[in-house]
């Protein structure tokens, strides 16, 4: 008996009932970017993985590297910011700025999702390029919101936190902090208790971190910042931002303090969608002022990206339905096939679908 050959784990076929559901949820998306005035843009699968080193320290670990045919270092992409910071200082430096970007493209990643085996994804999402922190922040959160609302999917939420905190927090703190950082990061909240009970934190500096986590209000959470009297100045920016989001967004976007990321480029405000009907992200994104600056292009950027496959599960979850392929009108090729061929072309230049029946 023949052995089936399988692919390589963590990897899919796609079939065609599939691929319909994923161009639905790409043609959906690319519609919103492009009425914000988003052009596309397409980087290498395989790139240098000095690309990954000299971007993040994260996402270099988490990449599949491969050893050229002159024995130089090459890897997968990770990610799809990384390359376009990198061609963005390569070839697009003394341009007119702003840039708007998207993508559709795949990644690759030991373990792309932590709960799954997953180690190919497909990535779509925008980079909004020469803007500083401001407006283009609301602008991306804005296109997010507006993305998942065309997509169809009712049940979500889009978790907002600033960089600029966890710096703070990190200075204050210290080590404790970072110890406490990676606890949320693990999702680890026995952890996270286990390091506060034995810091040397004074009561109300305990205080502050065990509300840090369960603070589910814009307002808690904006009033939580200036507890402590050491950060109120520090923070006033950052507060003031915060009470922007909130005001124009509402309660479509909560302000968790709690939030960590899963890169480490991230400058300003870094942000997740998720939802219940999968129980984790469908997508991230974030401020990354200094990325380019580090192939030589010193530009602020944002942007974010969802995973598609992911959107999608959630679509079907939630019981949505998609138009099925619809089958071609058949004729029989007969004697004379060059008639039945000039019978298909009229319909095919009427956007009609027709094909031979054999």
């Amino acid at each position: 008996m023949k052995k089936f050959l399988r692919n390589p784990k963590g990897s899919r076929d796609w079939l065609p009932d599939e691929i319909i559901k994923q161009e639905f949820v790409r043609r959906s998306l690319v519609r919103v970017f492009e009425l914000w005035g988003y052009q596309p843009v397409q980087t290498p699968i395989l790139i240098n993985l000095d690309t990954l080193t000299q971007s993040s320290d994260k996402l270099s670990e988490i990449a599949f590297k491969l050893i050229g045919q002159h024995g130089d270092l090459l890897a997968l992409r990770a990610d799809l910011t990384t390359p376009i910071a990198r061609v963005t200082a390569e070839r697009l430096k003394g341009e007119k700025l702003p840039f708007r970007f998207y993508y559709v493209g795949k990644v690759f990643r030991y373990h792309a999702r932590k709960t799954t085996n997953e180690r190919e994804l497909y990535q779509i999402g925008i980079e909004f390029i020469g803007a500083k922190e401001g407006a283009s922040d609301l602008e991306s959160l804005k296109i997010l919101l507006e993305s998942l609302d065309k997509l169809g999917l009712k049940k979500y939420l889009v978790s907002v936190n600033h960089a600029g905190l966890w710096n703070e927090l990190f200075k204050y703190f210290g080590n404790t902090a970072a110890e406490l950082y990676k606890a949320l990061s693990k999702k680890d909240l026995i952890l996270f208790e286990s390091v506060i009970n034995k810091s040397k934190l004074s009561r109300p500096e305990k205080s502050f971190w065990n509300e840090l986590i369960k603070l589910r209000s814009n307002k808690d959470a904006i009033a939580h910042m200036k507890k402590l009297n050491g950060l109120k100045k520090k923070l006033n920016k950052i507060t003031s931002y915060f009470k922007k989001i909130n005001n124009l967004f509402g309660d479509r976007i909560q302000i968790d303090l709690s939030l960590t990321s899963d890169v480490d480029y991230y400058t300003g405000i870094y942000f997740e969608a998720v939802t219940p009907y999968l129980g984790r992200k469908l997508g991230s994104g974030g401020r990354y002022d200094q990325l380019i600056n580090k192939f030589g292009f010193n530009v602020p950027a944002i942007g974010f990206s969802l995973c598609l496959e992911d959107v999608l599960l959630a679509l079907e979850l939630q019981g949505k339905s998609f138009d099925g392929f619809k089958p071609p009108k058949l004729f029989s090729s007969g004697k004379n096939i060059k008639k039945t061929f000039n019978i298909i072309n009229k319909l095919h230049k009427k956007n009609k679908s027709a094909t031979l029946k054999l």
